[in-house]
């Protein structure tokens, strides 16, 4: 039986899915999983490397006011990125297994929501703020920050989380390459347009991923299964999920990344820069926890049904993520600073104090992502907000009396110690529903029996 379940699972990973293939409960090999881990991972990898590239031409080619100017409306279209993606990174895998219908149909329903949001919301919004910044007589910033509401729609093509779905690492990979590649060629030939007109860069960022990710598109269309079925989910149900796993998404964003706004406050620009370092690399982290996530996440919504599955799988994603999080926790320790150093050519005292602290904080998300991560397609998407939501109000609160005190230091305890308070809340929520599935298990395998036997 183990033998069979083997090659069932190494078969899927080598062919294209049909509804015939797809087992009802797979078990994954090892290889496959690992094969499929590299490839997320090498498309995380190729996504920052390309990414370091044009920052690095971006920096070179503008002013720094025009640079400045740049960076504002990148917050702000990140931010609606969020909101433009409805979740779907985090609840689209479980949606389509629940969808029962054509997987493509379910994308497309989901690119016109998105699409949809991207309109009516982000849209609003983005000329509220340019508006803003044009009252302030910042009219290039006012100028840019329109022009990126391209980037918000380019997200909403973004089919990453079909790709999970279907077990495709390689195609996105390769359409990730593809679209920041054509993105810096063009983004390189047109130079001097940049430099006149800084509006242009996010223009051409979002043609250049918009490429890739219709490309992406095409090459899933190979990879989905054929199903006439009718559909079991409808749109309401996806913007309702979407709505409060977004949300949760861009509060996570937040509590991840707010703390360097604020400490700019109590510590000088060079303790703000050094702390930046050290968070971005967190950052960079947290991407390979992401990559080992997606890995698991397609067998694991096979089985979120089936308590005693469900927590068998889990704990072997479990397992792999403390790995990682040992790993990285390592690297932080022993080489984060000197890294820094090393590139920064200038010690840094205030990287050197808070690189260990940061060791703590990536371990601890790496117990928490898991558990996390997994809540919307539990649909538990009301829980997943309420926790992040609970934890950037307790990180405000602990910034607000440690950043007075200890600075930089002070930041990375407060991002350690709300880390450890979503691990806990998050495990405490799974564990809550595991044994409430397993009750339910229970009950129905009692009601099997007592029909079959009335029958007898």
């Amino acid at each position: 039986m183990h033998e069979r379940g083997l090659a069932e699972a190494l078969r899927i990973e080598s062919q294209p899915m049909t509804a015939a293939a797809v087992p009802l409960h797979p078990r994954p090999a090892v290889r496959a999983l690992a094969a499929r881990f590299f490839g997320y991972l090498s498309a995380d990898g190729l996504n920052y490397a390309l990414g370091f590239l044009i920052y690095g031409w971006l920096v070179r080619v503008l002013t720094n006011q025009q640079y400045g100017q740049l960076s504002i409306a990148t917050s702000v279209y990140q931010a609606l990125m969020m909101v433009a993606a409805l979740g779907l990174d985090l609840t689209g895998p479980k949606l389509i297994s629940d969808f029962g219908g054509d997987p493509m149909l379910f994308a497309r329903r989901a690119q016109h929501l998105r699409l949809a949001a991207a309109l009516l919301v982000c849209g609003p919004l983005q000329v509220g703020g340019a508006l803003y910044a044009w009252h302030r007589g910042q009219n290039l910033l006012a100028v840019v920050i329109l022009a990126s509401f391209s980037m918000v729609l380019a997200r909403a093509l973004d089919l990453t989380y079909l790709a999970v779905a279907l077990r495709a690492p390689a195609p996105l990979a390769k359409t990730r390459a593809l679209g920041l590649s054509v993105y810096l060629v063009i983004l390189i030939l047109c130079t001097p347009l940049v430099r006149e007109h800084l509006w242009l860069v996010p223009v051409l960022n979002a043609v250049g991923v918009t490429i890739g990710r219709l490309r992406l598109g095409r090459l899933l269309r190979l990879h989905a299964p054929t199903s006439h079925a009718v559909a079991r989910v409808g749109s309401a149900e996806i913007m309702a999920q979407g709505i409060k796993a977004g949300g949760g998404q861009l509060l996570l964003l937040i509590l991840q990344t707010g703390d360097v706004i604020l400490l700019a406050k109590y510590v000088s620009v060079g303790a703000v820069g050094q702390y930046a370092m050290i968070s971005r690399l967190y950052l960079l982290g947290l991407a390979v926890l992401g990559a080992m996530f997606n890995t698991f996440l397609p067998e694991v919504i096979q089985v979120t049904h089936q308590a005693d599955k469900l927590r068998h799988l889990f704990r072997t994603c479990l397992w792999a993520n403390l790995g990682l999080g040992l790993l990285g926790a390592a690297v932080f320790y022993g080489m984060g600073a000197p890294l820094a150093e090393l590139l920064a050519h200038r010690p840094l005292p205030a990287v050197r104090a808070i690189s260990p602290i940061f060791a703590v904080v990536f371990l601890l998300m790496s117990v928490a992502n898991p558990f996390l991560s997994l809540l919307p397609s539990l649909h538990r998407g009301t829980e997943y907000f309420v926790g992040v939501a609970s934890a950037a109000a307790l990180l405000l609160a602990l910034d607000l009396a440690l950043m007075t005190r200890y600075g930089a230091v002070g930041a990375a305890y407060g991002q350690a110690m709300a880390t450890a308070y979503l691990a806990l809340f998050s495990i405490l929520v799974y564990l809550r529903h595991v044994r409430a599935l397993h009750a339910k298990n229970l009950e129905a395998a009692a009601r099997d029996l007592i029909g079959s036997s009335w029958q007898v």
